[in-house]
């Protein structure tokens, strides 16, 4: 009898200890898949000094801990980055390449968004994870007046709605005339809608000022000497149980769904893009800027470095065109003189930041252009320091476009959003190893079977496990 209990007692306990077990390995797998640790590499943070053999734990993909002396979780995955540099992703701050189209037919559509029109499967964002890119500000393309709002959206994702980081970043104006407008009428065309703006917010204004409820000195001026009401229809309207305006304020003074980024863009909460396709639309945008107090940042195209004395002294900051480095003729004298932009606005003090050629841009003849990293390498290669053409590519862009504190550096609290690289940053031979956004492993090199086919055609494909 003693030993059937005792057995039975022990079953109890082993059953118990079993339960247990299968109660906490799911919350094990579970945290497994959330906990992400990337050890051993050459840490950039690019707000502090490099950190070698250094450790990165992420959690839930967000960044918790950067260090040498960290404890990893025994339930995290690890990522082995040993001989090998981890980098912030790179921010690409403007680019109409993840568009089902660059620009509607319409050039005046404030009131669109981008983000109806990312496609998830584009091709560009395959490319963008292949070189590193974590973020793009998804904007409209440089054919247009009024472009619609800008989107900032994560280059990984199923549906567009999931990959927004920042819905409307900006909105997009143009100085280059679209069609076979000339550049005068355009230019007063797109002041046109200004001014109209403008004399929109004054009557919101108005309408505004008229739905405030009187103060109490206004209803002192309505009663007699003896403080009763002056009107007798106010009583009426009591007794019908009707609302004074206090209790239901008129709709009359929010701007309405077509004048809404307009009205915020003269306000001041919705930054300009404005885009200069010549040198002599760089006083034009320069003016527009200063008479409407916009907040704006410049895309400037190559021949606006005619025009950088303007540029230097003020705070807008410029994006420059893909074509960084070519060769001009002096039509007076007949010499060829190298033109080098980063180095030009540099020595002008004039804040830079890159943007790819894309491949909607036919003129770009090489394929450079069409990779961010390949236009700061290009800077480096001309004279900017190292440190400053790394935060470049990663925390001034994700400044420019107001992402800054989700991106763009590796701190703790920020998105893990990270590159491993093989080597040193922007040397020729060294390769995206891996691209990792919110915490998850996007892209590995060792698994591109596109990037294989190209570099080793005539390789037969390994046969699956």
């Amino acid at each position: 009898m003693v030993m059937a209990t005792t057995q039975r007692l022990g079953g109890l306990r082993r059953g118990l200890a079993l339960a247990l077990v299968l109660a906490v390995l799911p919350a094990v797998g579970a945290s497994a898949q959330e906990q992400l640790a990337i050890k051993g590499g050459r840490i950039i943070p690019i707000v502090g000094e490099p950190i070698d053999d250094g450790i990165i734990l992420i959690r839930d993909g967000t960044i918790q801990a950067v260090g040498t002396d960290l404890e990893i979780p025994i339930e995290a995955r690890v990522i082995d980055a040993s001989g090998k540099v981890v980098l912030p992703g790179f921010v690409e701050p403007h680019s109409p390449e993840p568009l089902v189209q660059p620009n509607e037919v319409n050039p005046n559509v404030p009131f669109v968004t981008v983000v109806d029109a990312v496609d998830p499967n584009a091709i560009y964002f395959e490319e963008a994870r292949r070189n590193g890119v974590t973020a793009v500000h998804a904007i409209p393309g440089n054919s247009t007046m009024f472009g619609g709002k800008s989107a900032v959206v994560k280059t990984s994702g199923t549906f567009a709605e999931d990959m927004v980081l920042k819905r409307d970043a900006g909105l997009k104006l143009s100085l280059r005339p679209a069609g076979s407008t000339s550049r005068m009428s355009h230019l007063a065309r797109l002041r046109r809608e200004l001014d109209e703006t403008k004399r929109y917010m004054a009557s919101l204004d108005e309408k505004a000022k008229e739905a405030e409820p009187e103060s109490p000195d206004d209803e002192a001026e309505g009663q007699g000497s003896e403080g009763e009401p002056k009107a007798a229809q106010d009583e009426d309207e009591e007794a019908d149980g009707g609302e004074s305006d206090e209790e239901s304020p008129s709709d009359d003074a929010a701007p309405d769904a077509q004048r809404e980024a307009m009205v915020r863009l003269l306000k001041g909460e919705l930054p300009a893009f404005l885009y200069c396709e010549q040198a002599m639309d760089v006083p034009h945008a320069l003016k527009l800027i200063d008479d409407y107090g916009m907040k704006a940042t410049l895309i400037l195209g190559r021949d606006c470095h005619k025009a950088i004395g303007l540029l230097a002294g003020r705070e807008e900051p410029v994006i420059l065109d893909p074509e960084l480095v070519f060769w001009e003729t002096d039509p007076r004298t007949d010499r060829d003189d190298q033109i080098v932009l980063p180095r030009l606005y540099r020595e002008a003090g004039v804040p830079i930041t890159f943007q790819t050629s894309g491949s909607s841009l036919s003129s770009a003849s090489t394929l450079g252009p069409s990779l961010l990293w390949y236009q700061a390498a290009t800077a480096v290669k001309y004279g900017m320091p190292m440190d400053e053409a790394l935060e470049a590519l990663t925390l001034r862009p994700a400044r420019l476009i107001g992402v800054d504190s989700f991106v763009g550096s590796i701190e703790p609290g920020k998105d893990a959003d990270l590159v491993i690289l093989s080597g040193e940053p922007l040397k020729l031979g060294t390769w995206v190893d891996a691209t990792i956004i919110d915490g998850k492993v996007v892209y590995r090199r060792e698994d591109d079977t596109r990037m294989k086919a190209l570099l080793f055609p005539d390789e037969e494909p390994s046969a699956p496990e």
